[in-house]
């Protein structure tokens, strides 16, 4: 008589633990120190950084910010190499904008004109577009660090934590998370046209061009639909513009109750808060950060004989 064997169960798998968290611009590992703040303290931080340059003009505490920015990436382990996709927009604003103010300077004759490689420069307008550029650098990448670290959700529990209107809420976050999906479109569809032989690197410029505009229509298409479902599963949840029911009670909000203020976050909200009021206070009452205060200005003034 044979024996008839029992089939033996497989061990289970180890369950796999997540190790990164998908951001906007990418994913971050949970090691990463920003997650021991709550969601409120990240957004104000990104507040801070974005905005504080609009106060400062002079382009030497801008460039520093943008060394801050890029210190902070590094400490919150965000891949830096991931950095140089924004290198053609880096490029691009500074030749757009210092090609406007060379081409079309203005006519005040207060300017002092200057002779670089054969070209005619004014010095004022010059310098001042200088400025403008890294505070727009500053700004940029205060906002690179800041969707590079986040999820929409955390500033959606951040904007719910300041009280901001439910509606207000919502439609920040749907247009963040938008925004997002579009990209991933864009991506999937230039993917799909390169396994198909489709190669853009030998194409003219011209045809490139007439490419992008033919991207818009299945972009549109994909957004359109997006919206309507995006809809549709808010109504059939009973999302109403009050954040309330439909019996007219509040909302529990489940998402805010999974994080806790902690000391280090209110330490880390009242010293950036201070910060950027004492900033904000010297600069529109006092002019402390205004262009005339740049070391820079001041020793391109004093080497070029140019009047302050």
């Amino acid at each position: 008589m044979t024996e008839v064997s029992t089939p033996t169960s497989l061990p289970a798998l180890p369950a796999r633990k997540a190790t990164a968290r998908k951001t906007l611009l990418g994913q971050v590992p949970l090691s990463s120190p920003f997650y021991a703040f709550h969601p409120v303290t990240r957004l104000i931080l990104f507040i801070f950084l974005g905005v504080i340059p609009l106060f400062i003009y002079i382009p030497e505490i801008n460039f520093l910010l943008l060394l801050v920015n890029l210190a902070l990436l590094r400490w919150g382990k965000v891949d830096l190499g991931r950095l140089r996709v924004y290198m053609p927009i880096v490029f691009t604003v500074a030749l757009f904008m210092f090609t406007v103010v060379i081409l079309a300077p203005g006519r005040d004759p207060s300017y002092t004109p200057l002779k670089v490689l054969g070209i005619t420069i004014y010095y004022q307008p010059f310098f001042f577009t200088f400025a403008s550029y890294w505070r727009l650098m500053a700004m940029l990448f205060g906002t690179i660090l800041y969707f590079s670290t986040n999820h929409e959700r955390d500033m959606l529990v951040g904007l719910r934590t300041l009280r901001v209107p439910f509606v207000v809420s919502y439609v920040i976050s749907l247009s963040i998370r938008a925004a997002g999906m579009f990209m991933e479109d864009f991506r999937i569809i230039r993917e799909a046209e390169q396994a198909r032989g489709l190669d853009t690197k030998a194409m003219r410029f011209s045809d490139q061009a007439k490419l992008y505009v033919m991207y818009l229509v299945p972009l549109f298409s994909i957004a359109l639909r997006r919206a309507d479902e995006i809809s549709n599963a808010l109504f059939a949840r009973g999302y109403t513009l009050t954040g309330r029911v439909g019996t007219g009670g509040k909302r529990s909000d489940y998402i805010r109750s999974r994080y806790v203020m902690r000391r280090r976050d209110w330490i880390a909200i009242v010293i950036l808060v201070v910060i950027f009021a004492a900033v904000a206070i010297a600069q529109t009452a006092f002019g402390a950060f205004a262009i005339e205060h740049s070391p820079l200005n001041l020793y391109l003034r004093s080497i070029l004989n140019i009047p302050s």
